[in-house]
C-alpha cells in the first residue's frame, strides 16, 4: 500500500506537456524543484482524493496527466508527455550508463485513462516506462494500449536498429484492464534485457550486437502515443512505487 511520497527528487528531471515559459519546447522541472512542485500534470493526491479519471488515491501515489493537445514538444517528438528522465547526477543529462553491469527499474502503476481515438479502427496508447538511449531511439518501451477492438493490453516494444520505426513487440502481450494496478521490471544484465509484468517474463532480448557503444537512461511516467491528429482527451498514469538499481 502506498505510503509517503515517491522519491522523484532523487530520480531526475520532469518534462511537462506544455510550453508555458515561451522557450519553444516542453517545460521542464529540475529534480531540486520537485519537492515544492505540483500541477494538474504531476501531483501527489492525498488519501481519498479522486483524480480526473476518478482514481481514488490511497495516499502516496503520483499522478501523471497528459492531454493530447499539450503544446510542449521535444526535439524528437510532437507527442506530449508528463514524464521523468533519469539523471544519475542530478541536474545533468551527461552522466548515463552503459550495457555492462546490472541496471534495473521497477515500478507499480495503474493506467487509469487513455485518449479516445478520432476514428474507429485506431489504437490509443501510453508509454509508462522506457530504457532510452542518449543519441538514438529507445531500445525498450513498455506500452499500455487500447486496440482497434477496444480491448486493453500491456506489452514491450524493442528497437533493434537504433532508428525509429524498426521495432518489434514482445513475444507475450498481456490483457490488462484500465485502472488495475500492476508491477513491471526492466532489467539489463551485461547487455541482456528482461522485461517483466506482474512477475511474468514477457520478453528477453540481447542488445549487445546493436547497442554496445551507446549510453542509456530510464524514463517513467506518461508519454502519449497520440496527439490531436489521432485522438481526443487525455491519458492518466498513477505510479505508486518506483525503484532503480545500478551496479
Amino acid at each position: 500500500m502506498p505510503t509517503g511520497t515517491l522519491p522523484w527528487s532523487t530520480y531526475g528531471r520532469l518534462t511537462l506537456p506544455v510550453d508555458e515559459d515561451g522557450r519553444n519546447g516542453a517545460d521542464e522541472i529540475a529534480a531540486a524543484d520537485l519537492p515544492n512542485y505540483s500541477s494538474i500534470y504531476w501531483y501527489h493526491p492525498v488519501a481519498g482524493q479522486l483524480s480526473q479519471a476518478s482514481y481514488r488515491a490511497l495516499g502516496g501515489e503520483t499522478v501523471f496527466w497528459t492531454p493530447v493537445n499539450g503544446s510542449g514538444a521535444t526535439g524528437d517528438s510532437d507527442f506530449p508527455r508528463s514524464e521523468m528522465r533519469e539523471q544519475l547526477e542530478l541536474g545533468s543529462n551527461t552522466v548515463n550508463w552503459q550495457l555492462g553491469g546490472t541496471h534495473i527499474q521497477r515500478g507499480t502503476v495503474a493506467v487509469t485513462r487513455l485518449p479516445t481515438p478520432l476514428a474507429a479502427g485506431r489504437t490509443t496508447r501510453v508509454i509508462f516506462a522506457q530504457m532510452h538511449s542518449v543519441d538514438n531511439a529507445p531500445p525498450v518501451k513498455l506500452i499500455f494500449q487500447r486496440g482497434t477492438d477496444g480491448t486493453t493490453t500491456v506489452f514491450g516494444d524493442y528497437n533493434l536498429r537504433r532508428r525509429p520505426g524498426n521495432s518489434e513487440n514482445s513475444r507475450i502481450v498481456l490483457p490488462m484492464p484500465l485502472g488495475k494496478s500492476f508491477s513491471y521490471e526492466i532489467k539489463v544484465v551485461n547487455g541482456e534485457v528482461t522485461t517483466t509484468i506482474d512477475g511474468q517474463v514477457i520478453d528477453r532480448r540481447d542488445l549487445r550486437f546493436v547497442w554496445s557503444f551507446e549510453e542509456f537512461f530510464f524514463k517513467a511516467g506518461n508519454y502519449l502515443g497520440n496527439n490531436t491528429s489521432t485522438a481526443t482527451g487525455y491519458g492518466e498514469v498513477v505510479y505508486s512505487a518506483i525503484e532503480r538499481v545500478h551496479r
